[in-house]
């Protein structure tokens, strides 16, 4: 028989028998034959090492259950509160109905973080005041017997308090009744009180007698996940402090991080005791030792067993506070907690780690708030919540959760926005996914567009545009992206509102505006909604500051397209004719650009001659003087044995830091510094910026907002002092920002969180760029530095020459982050026959492609958003090479250029002069100050 609904409750119990998810799959209307299909889709996803021949079995299998799918002829619901199921057929949930058995976790939570410290007044003072209602939670590093022991301590007082370990149905009843004040657990995330307790109209407030704590000892006999947790915390003290333990250090991570999840039979394998033993000498050597005491986020305690190091634990604070504050018909209760601090420096490393979770968590001492108030709202959510269990009180028809679709570009950027909210779960609709979080009174259902949808159709007028009085670009569906549509249009009709969080630039508004067309028949309810750095603070601003679409930004948009599209089109299928090649093209930003590649690799070829000579100990400070002429330069360089260096002036000299990041000066210093290539250093950025470590990569600004400030001033005052924090905004106005981090935490401790496996999808080259974007914005954010200046006149042979050089850091600054080079050079007659170099090089050499993003930002064409793409396309047309970080012009290249500059009307559209009209007239367009219409007319 089967059934149209069917609901489960225990989902934990009933999915422990792998066969009974088969009988359910049967009672929804699925045959064995149905069920063997798909589980032999799921054999072939998860084999590694796949065959052209698996992924054409995986492309035919995936249609042919899809079309199974479709046959389901019932609604399942299931009930799940811890699940984690094993057995691979649970993916046929996946396969045949489109979503996962998992467990939801989100983060709801209005609560009140306040602390005290422990010795402010006796604990049964504090309960007594704040009440029944109350879970008190001791530190894990305290025993058991220590909650036997405040029990009895409390009874004394006239408090009755009942131990996690002694709750039962009775026990529960009586602390609901009020008959029991207190019930006291340990602050652990795996402690019954902790996670498994939902009295909402009960629990009012969490006292946490001391912070919540991890404790590791520091003996080499401990378990592996205490090493890997120690190494972990200890390492950006390391580095800052013994960077020459670091390299050590990281590969005990990298080796910890393999074995965390081995068995105890496996961990006393001769190579883990070896490793063991080594970490255990390097945690318990003197300078760690006294490095850890002067750390002011890590306890080191001396007891009879050893040494043991203490931290916080973020994650069982927030689970064990989280018990105060829960969902009911009228909203998120409120609650209350209150840490009592017996730990400096446990408190001050939580304090930290919680807004790893939660950016919105303050703690306020309690001198700091109004308590009695706060404890009169709760009261009044827990009458309203027990009058509403009762039936006494109906509440207001409103949702408590508001479906939202909220539509990104990326599926990298859906699921860091979903994890903010916590655990998320996914289901599938058609062949796209979709992923379901909440947050505060809306349930967030986020996917991706993958890009553009839509693009100017091929065929229809003049290269997708007819003309007429005025031109009406035609569009349509990318090939491709027709299901992708289907899948979204669905989703739409679940919500009662859209929100288009595409990126925040004229291509993003363009995406969505498509997007808000495709879907308005379906669900007129859309806005447009703008961040730029996916944070869950900007994310929920965005959701509550939801605008309309800038229409001025998507007819800019199609004027470029347009551009691109005629002169691309028509003077690409004019290179295709004559040159007799089907891939060749050209483009009114890409062939200037090309241009320029071949004049300098021109310059390349002419040969100057230099003679340097060194004036200090040791050879870092050099002067030098350049020849056209080889014989010149040559009799210079046999002639010179002295120089004469005469100290004209000294002074003392005040250096601001250079600016935060635009796109430009981003690629150009990954260009310099790490040999990148535009595309590489833009696909990293685009990495960092999804998953939430820096703003939007894509800028001319570098203004920075309050909100980028205060991270800075957090961070400079705890490493350096307040002193050092020098605040600017570096602009006035505007929605933009400069590329900064979006978080208080440096390079070295986000690799730590990355080698120790707590932070995944981040490679070397996103540290390595998260590093050179950090540092440059701290910089920017930090006191002048104040210099000593030699200003010199060096002779040599008649030749003069004048340079000003740093000797002297008077005030250190930004040169904390940005070093500045020191000199000391030798004033008077210099002996230099033993320190001088006659070379021969080029006049000047081919572009990198720093230099070139500088060239185009500095004649004004190209975008942020299109650096990396012009310079990409060079190279796939075969038109530039890349050798060694240099950009050089090929055969071809050359060939098409100059045969484009030949024809005059067809050279007047790939003129820089024409490129760069129009890049300011779309400027004009997004301002409103020029119709899109008679642009293109």
């Amino acid at each position: 028989k089967e059934f149209s609904f069917i609901f489960v409750d225990d989902v934990d119990s009933f999915l422990k028998t792998a066969k009974n998810i088969d009988k359910l799959l049967y009672l929804l209307g699925f045959s064995q034959k149905d069920l063997e299909s798909a589980m032999k889709l799921i054999r072939l996803k998860e084999k590694r090492n796949k065959t052209e021949e698996d992924w054409k079995n995986i492309r035919e299998l995936s249609e042919t259950v899809m079309k199974i799918g479709e046959k389901k002829m019932g609604v399942l619901v299931v009930s799940s509160a811890t699940s984690n199921p094993r057995s691979n057929r649970i993916k046929l949930f996946r396969e045949l109905l489109g979503f996962e058995v998992g467990t939801p976790t989100f983060y709801l939570r209005n609560v009140v973080d306040l602390y005290e410290e422990i010795n402010s007044k006796p604990l049964e003072e504090w309960v007594k005041f704040l009440g029944k209602g109350g879970l008190l939670f001791v530190p894990s590093d305290r025993k058991k017997e220590f909650v036997e022991e405040i029990i009895s301590y409390l009874k004394e007082k006239g408090i009755k308090a009942v131990s996690y370990e002694d709750l039962n149905e009775s026990t529960l009843r009586d602390f609901e009744e009020g008959n029991i004040d207190l019930l006291i657990g340990i602050a652990s995330y795996r402690n019954p009180l902790a996670r498994g307790l939902d009295l909402p109209h009960v629990v009012r407030y969490a006292l946490f007698y001391g912070v919540p704590k991890i404790v590791i000892s520091l003996k080499f006999e401990q378990n592996i996940s205490h090493l890997l947790w120690a190494l972990t915390s200890l390492r950006s003290l390391v580095a800052k402090k013994l960077p020459h333990k670091l390299k050590e250090l990281d590969q005990w991570l990298g080796i910890l991080k393999r074995y965390e999840y081995l068995s105890e039979k496996v961990e006393r394998l001769k190579k883990i005791d070896t490793l063991r033993e080594e970490v255990g000498k390097f945690l318990s050597s003197k300078e760690i030792m006294e490095l850890i005491q002067t750390c002011e986020e890590i306890t080191l305690r001396k007891t009879e067993e050893g040494y043991q190091m203490v931290v916080s634990d973020a994650t069982g604070y927030l689970q064990a506070s989280g018990r105060t504050s829960r969902m009911f018909a009228g909203g998120i209760s409120k609650g209350l907690s209150l840490v009592l601090v017996d730990d400096q420096r446990a408190f001050k490393h939580l304090i930290k780690k919680v807004r790893w979770f939660n950016e919105d968590i303050e703690f306020t001492k309690i001198n700091g708030v109004e308590l009695e108030n706060i404890l009169k709202e709760i009261d009044r959510d827990r009458e309203k919540i027990r009058r509403f269990l009762k039936g006494e009180e109906i509440p207001e028809s409103k949702e408590i959760l508001k479906p939202v679709l909220i539509v990104v570009e990326s599926p990298n950027k859906a699921k860091t926005i979903a994890n903010f909210f916590g655990k998320a779960i996914r289901r599938r609709i058609g062949e796209h996914e979709l992923i379901e979080t909440s947050a505060e009174d809306r349930y967030l259902m986020i996917t991706a567009s993958l890009g553009h949808i839509l693009d100017l159709n091929k065929e229809e007028g003049f290269y997708g545009v007819y003309i007429t009085q005025k031109p009406v670009p035609v569009y349509e569906v990318i090939e491709g992206k027709n299901k992708i549509v289907q899948s979204i249009r669905r989703m739409a009709m679940e919500a009662q509102e859209i929100l288009i969080a595409t990126d925040p630039d004229t291509e993003g508004e363009k995406i969505g505006w498509d997007i808000a067309e495709l879907l308005r028949a379906y669900n007129p309810n859309i806005s447009r909604m703008e961040f730029h750095e996916v944070t869950k603070k900007a994310i929920l601003k965005a959701i509550r500051e939801r605008r309309d679409f800038n229409l001025n930004l998507v007819k800019a948009q199609v004027v470029r397209r347009v551009a691109d599209r005629w002169v691309g089109f028509e003077f690409s299928k004019l290179l295709q004719y004559t040159l007799g090649k089907q891939w060749l093209s050209a483009g009114r930003v890409q062939t200037p650009v090309l241009g320029w590649i071949i004049e300098r690799e021109k310059e390349h070829r002419k040969k100057i001659y230099k003679v340097i000579a060194y004036i200090d100990e040791i050879g870092k400070l050099k002067v030098d003087w350049t020849f056209d002429d080889k014989k010149e330069a040559e009799e210079f360089y046999k002639g010179i044995s002295e120089i004469k260096v005469e100290l004209l002036e000294e002074k003392e000299e005040i250096k601001n830091p250079p600016p935060p990041f635009s796109t430009d000066t981003m690629l150009k210093s990954a260009s310099d510094i790490y040999r990148w290539s535009l595309p590489k250093t833009m696909e990293f950025a685009q990495a960092l910026f999804e998953l939430g470590y820096i703003t939007y990569h894509r800028t001319d600004s570098i203004r920075i907002s309050d909100y980028g400030i205060n991270i800075a001033r957090e961070y400079i005052k705890e490493e350096f002092g307040e002193e050092y924090f020098h605040p600017r905004t570096w602009g006035e106005g505007g929605a933009h920002e400069g590329i900064r981090p979006t978080k208080n935490i440096e390079p070295e401790e986000l690799k730590a969180l990355v080698l120790s496996g707590q932070i995944e999808d981040l490679k070397k080259e996103h540290l390595m760029l998260y590093k050179l974007i950090f540092n440059r914005f701290m910089a920017s954010q930090t006191r002048p530095v104040k210099l000593r200046i030699y200003k010199l006149k060096i002779e040599a042979l008649g030749k003069i020459a004048e340079i000003e050089i740093p000797v002297q850091i008077l005030q250190r600054g930004w040169d904390l982050f940005l070093p500045i080079e020191i000199y000391m050079p030798k004033i008077g007659t210099i002996d230099v026959s033993q320190k001088k170099k006659f070379i021969s090089g080029p006049k000047a050499y081919p572009y990198t492609h720093g230099e070139l993003v500088k060239e185009m930002k500095e004649r004004g064409i190209g975008r942020p958003s299109t650096y990396a793409t012009i310079v990409e396309k060079l190279i796939e047309r075969g038109y530039v090479i890349e050798n060694k970080g240099f950009l050089l012009p090929t055969g071809l290249g050359k060939k098409v250029y100059y045969y484009l500059k030949s024809k005059e009307e067809v050279h007047e559209f790939l003129k820089e002069e024409f490129t760069k009209k129009l890049e300011e007239l779309m400027d004009r367009v997004e301002e409103g100050k020029e119709d899109y219409v008679e642009i293109l007319n």
